[in-house]
């Protein structure tokens, strides 16, 4: 098989789609971003991410040894464990996540990252391949070597191959895969962010020291809780978001019938979510009333449908595009940067004529359909779990939970 010289379009310049940009270009592949956002300006939110093993491994593969280091060097104290408490802040379980005195794996960590750096950092030297202001509206394909792909300002590009990296409401997917669509949980989620200063840290339960916490309360309501911590050098301040500094970030859920919170003003999201909080430690509630109105958001948590295998060809989609999932597990941005060290792999041996461009194609879609699905089931799994609205079934929950705190070998066996 002779080489094939590969032009990439990738529609949608987040997390996964950059992170596939720094593979594809450290491979030698010729690849061109298009994002619907007018400018990188556009992109202001600070909120912490965890990056998991999975994660950073693929980070590691797809970005230059250099922006791996600084990827290293700014981001916060690492979690070691994760715990999971009442509303009165009665320890329920709590899970080792890196044991006492062990240091975490260069590479395949846990790492609490800024947003905004890490966009930063993946978009370090693709200035000349990035354009904003694009947003995707379609295609066509011509066979299996060509696409054309269509932006909403009339312009058109044309690649061998072309990614939808858009997100949820993905265009690409909408015409690649129809019926591939997304459904609400039937859950909502408000996030909120304070900084961590003196008074907010008096606030903090004592767990979150070593890592984020999630409350399960009555109801069908849950709280997660975490903080970010990073000395960030000067040398890497221009990477910080405006607003750089420790910060906490909480996301109050619940049943949308429960917590109407959608297109309401922000200061009454807060006040329906502190009803909501009544008779819970009044540390918990303090953090939500600390909170400026304007980090303070409500969304509705929607979720991908895990569908069938498709005919491949050369169009295809990744990230939320294709397996978005509800927050629960915090594992959406892994799995899109999982996506993308596959996509490099696969797009790579094409480039070098070891593998066939739907072929290459093809064996990405039947992995990432595998993973991807399992953890959008997964998530699905937890949200529920965290949204027991029975009484008897919630006490049964808690009293699980207790057992296997009190049970070291249960405990690892199940988390390890």
């Amino acid at each position: 098989m002779s080489p094939s010289p590969l032009r990439v379009l990738i529609a949608g310049g987040g997390i996964g789609g950059l992170c596939l940009a720094q593979g594809l270009r450290k491979a030698g592949v010729d690849v061109t971003v298009f994002e619907r956002a007018p400018s990188a300006a556009a992109f202001r939110e600070g909120y912490r991410l965890h990056v998991s093993p999975e994660g950073s491994r693929a980070l590691h593969s797809c970005l230059p040894d250099e922006l791996f280091t600084v990827l290293q060097e700014t981001s916060g104290r690492p979690p070691r464990s994760m715990s999971f408490l009442t509303e009165r802040l009665a320890e329920l379980l709590s899970v080792e996540v890196l044991p006492a005195g062990a240091e975490p794996d260069p590479v395949a960590a846990h790492r609490s990252v800024n947003r905004y750096t890490l966009r930063q950092i993946l978009l370090t030297g693709l200035d000349d391949i990035v354009h904003y202001g694009k947003e995707c509206v379609g295609y066509e394909r011509h066979g299996d070597e060509a696409v054309t792909v269509r932006f909403a300002d009339g312009s058109t590009a044309e690649g061998t191959v072309l990614i939808g990296a858009e997100g949820g409401r993905s265009a690409v997917r909408e015409q690649l895969l129809p019926h591939a669509g997304r459904v609400e949980t039937g859950m909502v989620s408000v996030g909120g962010r304070l900084p961590l200063d003196a008074e907010t840290r008096a606030l903090l339960p004592r767990h979150l020291s070593s890592g984020p916490a999630s409350v399960l309360a009555p109801r069908g309501f849950s709280l997660f809780i975490a903080t970010h911590q990073a000395v960030i050098a000067d040398r890497y301040r221009h990477l910080a978001p405006p607003e750089a500094g420790d910060y906490v970030v909480w996301g109050f859920t619940g049943p949308r019938d429960r917590l109407p919170v959608v297109d309401r003003p922000a200061r009454e999201v807060r006040r329906l979510v502190l009803e909501r909080m009544r008779g819970w430690d009044r540390r918990l509630r303090a953090l939500v009333e600390r909170s400026d109105l304007d980090t303070i958001h409500p969304i509705v948590l929607r979720t991908a449908v895990p569908i069938d295998a498709w005919r491949p060809s050369n169009v295809t989609v990744m990230g939320d595009a294709i397996h978005s999932m509800p927050p629960s597990l915090g594992v959406g941005a892994n799995i899109a940067l999982r996506d993308a060290e596959l996509l490099t792999r696969k797009l790579s041996a094409v480039q070098r004529g070891r593998l066939g461009t739907v072929q290459a194609i093809g064996e990405y879609e039947r992995e990432m359909r595998k993973y991807g699905f399992a953890a959008v089931r997964a998530s699905n799994r937890a949200l529920k779990q965290s949204a027991i609205t029975g009484p008897v079934a919630f006490a049964t929950t808690k009293a699980a939970l207790r057992i296997m705190n009190a049970l070291p070998p249960v405990k690892n066996m199940v988390f390890r």
